[in-house]
């Protein structure tokens, strides 16, 4: 420890190297746990991977889903509902969600919710590859399709060449009138427990007004270390795995830093130093000491992210991993503080 300046105290070091490793991996699992839910939306074709086709068939009426997304909205979250419309050349979907369910990667703009895919005004998600065929008017992107005049709110895909780039999204009422209500449909929720209960609301909620064919299959209940281990929560497994870890050393590194500030503490108790100006330094300085660090990893993981390109490091991933380090920090450094002041 010699080779640091005597001015800068060995506990800040070393919360500053526990810091910068912490930070360099909670970035590194951020993005990876981001591209794994980019990677399974592309497999499965945007969908969850437990998605449910259902068909409305031999109905006249073309009005029935007015009366029935309302409701169904009214009394569920996180579904969506989606209609593939007839063409040659793009593949083109209607999509009417509630709730947060499969977003895809987006380039500009934002992703369909529940107003802009449930509306009499056409709108629509474009692929990536037909941006340039939109065209720009007062501000916004607008591009014709089967002769409607869609008002684009978002650009999807992703700088390598993937399904979302050549797909187009469009609100789920343009859609039905294109493909007709006798159509395949397809039912996606957030999580696979839920779509029995939504498919059955759906069911209900058309009673006898239409033929409405769904098989929901029976209700499973799988064992626990099947769905803990499944390819759907493995990030999320790898994202408890790497807070616990993180919780543990921060707690350990943050009592070790304040064991080499009692010194101080107690000098600033002989001056006549009041609580509240020492509480003000030990935050500030722990707080500047946990931000400089992660800098410091956001600048390790720049050279990894420029060779590896399989490590791609979003604003939004920064921005997360800096919410998780500074919150979950801030409180073990209130909670170990508080611990440690009462033992002294």
């Amino acid at each position: 420890m010699k080779i640091f300046p005597k001015r800068i105290p060995k506990g800040n070091v070393l919360l500053f190297l526990s810091f910068s490793a912490i930070s360099l991996c909670l970035l590194l699992i951020v993005s990876a746990s981001r591209a794994g839910r980019e990677n399974s939306l592309m497999r499965n074709n945007l969908y969850s991977g437990h998605q449910k086709n259902f068909y409305i068939v031999g109905t006249k009426e073309k009005g029935q889903w007015q009366e029935v997304i309302p409701a169904l909205a009214a009394s569920r979250e996180d579904f969506g509902l989606y209609v593939s419309v007839p063409s040659e050349e793009i593949p083109i979907r209607g999509v009417c969600v509630q709730g947060g369910v499969n977003q895809p990667p987006m380039m500009e703009g934002g992703f369909f919710d529940f107003a802009t895919s449930w509306t009499d005004s056409p709108k629509m998600v474009l692929g990536k590859a037909f941006q340039k065929q939109a065209a720009l008017r007062g501000g916004s992107l607008y591009y014709q399709l089967e002769g409607i005049t869609f008002e684009v709110i978002g650009v999807m895909g992703t700088k390598e060449d993937s399904r979302a780039n050549h797909m187009i999204l469009i609100d789920f009422q343009s859609a039905v009138k294109l493909s007709g209500i006798n159509a395949e449909y397809k039912l996606d929720t957030k999580s696979r427990d839920s779509i029995r209960g939504v498919g059955q609301e759906l069911c209900r909620l058309f009673g006898g007004s239409a033929n409405v064919l769904m098989t929901l299959g029976e209700e499973r209940e799988e064992p626990l270390l099947t769905r803990l281990f499944s390819s759907d929560a493995v990030m999320d497994t790898m994202y408890v795995m790497v807070l616990v870890s993180f919780s543990l050393s921060t707690i350990l590194v943050t009592f070790i830093w304040l064991r080499f500030r009692r010194q101080l503490f107690f000098a600033w108790a002989l001056c006549g130093a009041g609580r509240r100006w020492e509480c003000l330094e030990v935050f500030w300085r722990y707080l500047c000491v946990a931000g400089a660090a992660f800098f410091v990893g956001i600048l390790m993981i720049l050279p990894l992210s420029a060779v590896l390109p399989e490590i791609r490091i979003s604003a939004q991933d920064v921005l997360l991993a800096l919410g998780i380090t500074l919150g979950l920090g801030t409180g073990i450094l209130f909670s170990c503080y508080g611990y440690d002041r009462r033992k002294v």
